[in-house]
């Protein structure tokens, strides 16, 4: 009955809670402080698809709660893209303000072509899904928009702010 299915959105939430926890914890062992980076754009993202989801005033059910995983999932991978792509540039003897200004140009359309084919995607899962397919595709399309918003801009926006903190010698970065 009911309560089947509210034990199992709870175990789903506690679920994707020591999830987000070891993705943070393993993001913050590898990249070092540019993992503070990417928990900072992930909680942003969090929050902004929490509001609209409470917006639309979405009920929280299993496939929900599996599109915010997968949007957090995401979101960690195109955070590794771009730290990834950041060390490149700076083994290329790159500056780090050129380096990251390099690294979010060249990363961009491929951040945009995965999201926009997650998108396609999403689009056929509410056009011909049932109501908890239809769930799944709608938190799944409100996370990837907010996963580019928060990929580009706010971890864009986070390292330009602890670069122009730093002293204009700052040779390095911690990735």
């Amino acid at each position: 009955g009911p309560t089947l299915g509210a034990d199992s959105v709870r175990a789903g939430v506690l679920a994707s809670i020591a999830g987000l926890v070891m993705v943070i914890l393993f993001m913050l062992v590898y990249y070092k402080l540019s993992g503070i980076n990417a928990v900072v754009a992930m909680v942003c993202n969090l929050v902004i698809l929490l509001g609209f989801m409470a917006y639309l005033e979405a009920v929280m059910t299993l496939p929900g709660i599996a599109g915010f995983i997968l949007t957090m999932g995401i979101g960690v991978d195109s955070n590794v893209l771009i730290f990834e792509r950041i060390k490149e540039e700076l083994a290329a003897q790159r500056g780090p303000k050129a380096a990251i200004k390099a690294s979010f140009e060249r990363v961009f359309l491929t951040l945009l072509d995965t999201h926009v084919t997650s998108l396609i995607a999403a689009a056929f899962l509410f056009q011909f899904g049932t109501g908890p397919i239809r769930g799944f595709a709608t938190t799944l399309t409100i996370g990837l928009l907010t996963n580019l918003f928060t990929s580009i801009f706010v971890s864009k926006t986070l390292f330009e702010l602890v670069l122009s903190r730093r002293q204009t010698t700052a040779q390095t970065i911690s990735i």
